[in-house]
């Protein structure tokens, strides 16, 4: 099988010092689940590794697009977009993209007092094979938190910071399925439910407090106290975290992804684009940031 060295254009990925493993193997936030290595690999053609005798930690890959598979067990798994799986520890796997539609892949190498516990969590053994799971804009957003977080591994505090947050991240790949009723009596559930459906249109907070039957400022409220934001802000957000996918993995210009976002001038889009992540739209394009 033709396999390719490490290295793909817009990669990004950070591994441990041994030194700084030691760190957190023995530090009180740490100890109990923390992460070795960490990257994200887009369009991952001809990637592929195997390890008969498997890895010291955990491995967990997540699919964002394209296709993939891994071997464990004996056993060949295929994986699709918004797929994920984890390797067992010390137990021998390979794994690599599909051909024709090579994946894109969020992985995360983890142990720790409480790893074994959040691998069962996660990978129940009567489910055999990748798990399907939502997107998640803020599963996305709390990666990039970690991930920089950890290239300053020269302050401490930066890797107890990523390794608290591992926490929330490796969570958030444990759908609780909510009962239809709490779905439809809960209105930020619904609203936003709405705006992830309706990301090609510009809707407001008087269009969101219409659809659950609410005034605009209580709803507002009850999205302040529950999720830190305001229901506009949230829309742009989710907004904005669909863009940065579109730049990432199409060829789409950004007046066209401007546009299917409903964004009639491209230069407000921008804007409001930097706004949130920082750096402009080109940028980020460019740099795969």
């Amino acid at each position: 099988m033709k396999k390719l060295p490490d290295g793909f254009a817009g990669q990004q990925s950070c591994i441990l010092p041994e030194a700084r493993r030691k760190y957190c193997a023995t530090h009180a936030l740490c100890r109990k689940l923390y992460i070795t290595d960490i990257g994200f690999y887009p369009h991952a053609g001809l990637h592929n590794r195997e390890r008969p005798a498997g890895c010291a930690q955990y491995i967990l890959i997540y699919c964002i697009a394209g296709e993939g598979w891994y071997r464990l067990n004996g056993k060949t798994y295929a994986v699709k977009a918004n797929q994920y799986f984890i390797l067992p520890r010390k137990e021998g796997h390979e794994y690599g993209a599909a051909d024709k539609t090579p994946w894109s892949i969020y992985w995360v190498h983890f142990t720790g007092e409480q790893a074994d516990h959040l691998s069962r969590f996660l990978m129940p053994r009567k489910y055999a094979g990748p798990q399907t799971i939502a997107p998640s804009p803020m599963r996305q957003m709390l990666f990039e938190d970690i991930l920089h977080h950890l290239e300053f591994m020269n302050n401490t505090e930066s890797i107890i910071y990523a390794n608290c947050n591992l926490y929330s991240f490796l969570s958030s790949f444990k759908q609780v399925p909510l009962k239809a009723a709490d779905q439809i009596s809960n209105p930020i559930q619904s609203v936003i439910a709405l705006m992830k459906n309706n990301l090609e249109k510009n809707l407001t907070l008087k269009d969101f407090a219409a659809y659950v039957n609410l005034s605009a400022s209580h709803l507002s409220a009850l999205f302040r106290e529950k999720t830190k934001y305001s229901p506009v802000s949230l829309f742009t957000s989710l907004k904005i975290q669909k863009a940065s996918q579109l730049l990432q993995e199409s060829d789409y210009n950004i007046k066209t992804i401007a546009l299917q976002l409903g964004y009639d001038d491209q230069y407000h889009f921008s804007r409001v684009f930097k706004k949130v992540m920082g750096v402009s739209p080109r940028t980020f394009k460019q740099t795969g940031k």
